[in-house]
């Protein structure tokens, strides 16, 4: 399931026992729309066991510096408010998949 925003990441982060693949993205981003594809199929791949939230960073500027966001695209994987793996840019899809499997 993907989900956008700030407040659903904070409402996951407070009721999900799952991990949450946080993707920030950028309007004018082209690798943001190459990695999509790529990260909802993982996220398909392990249905009912981790969570897809998309941030854009023009929207939660905030957010982004607090957790030292400076470029899109990165993926933050997040295990209730701990971060367990942050990838910055576009990146094979392997890496995030090895990511995930950590994760579970």
């Amino acid at each position: 399931m993907s989900e956008t925003g700030r407040n659903a990441l904070e409402q996951l982060q407070k009721t999900s026992e799952h991990p949450i693949l946080v993707k920030f993205v950028a309007p004018h981003c082209p690798s943001c729309n190459t990695l999509a594809p790529v990260l909802e199929q993982l996220v398909s791949d392990h249905r009912d066991q981790l969570h897809l939230v998309t941030i854009d960073l023009t929207e939660e500027p905030d957010l982004a510096i607090t957790l030292g966001v400076r470029s899109a695209p990165t993926v933050v994987l997040f295990q209730g408010t701990d971060v367990i793996e942050r990838i910055v840019g576009l990146k094979p899809k392997k890496l995030y998949s090895e990511a995930i499997q950590k994760a579970l």
